[in-house]
């Protein structure tokens, strides 16, 4: 079960630095893969900051704890919290909006999975098993 808690956090970790840094680099054009057309700089420095920056953040800090064993469990708390939310929202939203494409099904899926699987590293790494 460690191997697959560490790959978890690792591929968790990873998914949010590689989307932060395709903000960072490519804002406008990483958002219209949603379907969200924007225009300007000042759109795109806020894309930058807000998307690329806390991605970036919540991949480094889940990478951080992927790589000591001891901060697994602090991992798992982040990225259920992190992509549970974003999932939960999302799909709340598609209710409220009755919005719904390839990419906002895909990308909620891919949310609550991780979630899911957070839960159940953080049942296996319980003090009680």
């Amino acid at each position: 079960m460690r191997i697959v808690v560490a790959g978890v956090l690792w591929l968790s970790g990873l998914c949010f630095l590689g989307f932060g840094l395709a903000f960072l680099w490519a804002p406008r054009e990483t958002l219209a893969l949603a379907g969200v057309v924007t225009a300007g700089a000042v759109a795109a420095t806020e894309l930058r900051a807000f998307y690329g920056g806390v991605e970036i953040a919540l991949g480094a800090l889940i990478l951080a704890c992927a790589s000591r064993r001891e901060r697994w469990r602090d991992g798992l708390w982040l990225t259920l919290a992190c992509y549970g939310a974003v999932g939960v929202t999302r799909i709340a939203g598609m209710f409220i909006d009755g919005s719904d494409s390839a990419f906002l099904r895909f990308a909620a899926c891919t949310e609550i999975g991780f979630a899911l699987l957070a839960i159940l590293g953080l049942r296996w790494l319980s003090p009680a098993r």
